[in-house]
């Protein structure tokens, strides 16, 4: 079985977040990670404001042009998608996606659909609208937390069955859908599919660093690709998840590289 992974996302010199906190969580679990950025920042904007460039479609197209010329997203077993800067950038994405999956029906491929979070999108709905048309139908599987999972289903979800209700309307046969409300003091993680439903839970806390997201995504992503079943693979990638939140809250950034030493 091919050991690569194609992951285009975001990219950070400086606390972790998108293809910075991702990858590593692949690249642990023993694969390569082409590594194909969206953009590339200074750091997290949550952080301080950034510096950086945002890559063109064109640009993106181009690398994935010569990748595929050299023969390397042939040798793909999965792809995870992240953020992204503007629509064409996703429609470029979904292009090379959809001939890869024409080569390869058993690629998986993960979409993380970077959307919004709080009730609000912070993309724009452009890139939002692109997301949802051109790649989400692509994915084997879809990571949404609770506010993407609503958005992208136009159903509201504030409770588990609400996410499992809503999660019925994508057509992936996986959704690893996160931050779902449990009572007022606890957060679960769901990974619903097709043979039923399986969740993690975990206190609801003020504050979490940026990328715990995209971190759960790479774990979620090498766990399926190692063989794991979706319950297995979501209980493995919560606890390194946990390990990881619970060494970071005295710190700015999330400390992915110390909790996947210390699960290994």
């Amino acid at each position: 079985m091919p050991r690569q992974v194609l992951c285009i996302s975001s990219q950070v010199a400086y606390g972790p977040v998108g293809n910075t906190a991702a990858v590593p969580a692949m690249q642990a679990a023993g694969f390569t990670v082409l590594q194909v950025p969206t953009i590339i920042l200074s750091n997290h904007p949550g952080l301080a404001r950034p510096s950086g460039v945002k890559l063109p479609a064109t640009e993106i197209s181009a690398i994935l042009t010569s990748l595929e010329a050299l023969g390397a997203l042939q040798e793909c077993a999965g792809v995870m998608t992240g953020y992204f800067t503007d629509a064409e950038q996703v429609k470029t994405a979904a292009s090379f996606i959809a001939g890869m999956k024409g080569r390869n029906p058993k690629l998986f491929v993960l979409v993380d659909p970077v959307l919004g979070d709080d009730g609000s999108l912070y993309v724009s709905k452009d890139v939002a609208d692109a997301l949802r048309d051109d790649l989400v139908p692509l994915a084997t599987c879809v990571t949404p937390n609770c506010f993407e999972l609503s958005w992208l289903t136009g159903l509201a979800v504030a409770s588990r069955p609400d996410a499992v209700n809503a999660a019925a309307k994508l057509a992936a046969a996986e959704i690893l859908a996160t931050s779902i409300p449990i009572g007022p003091e606890h957060l679960a993680t769901l990974v619903v599919t097709r043979g039923g439903c399986s969740e993690v839970t975990g206190p609801l806390r003020t504050t979490v660093p940026h990328g715990t997201g995209d971190f759960l995504a790479g774990l979620y992503l090498a766990s399926r690709l190692n063989g794991f079943a979706p319950p297995e693979a979501l209980k493995l990638s919560a606890a390194i998840l946990e390990t990881a939140i619970s060494r970071s809250l005295d710190l700015p950034y999330l400390d992915i590289i110390g909790a996947l030493h210390s699960s290994s």
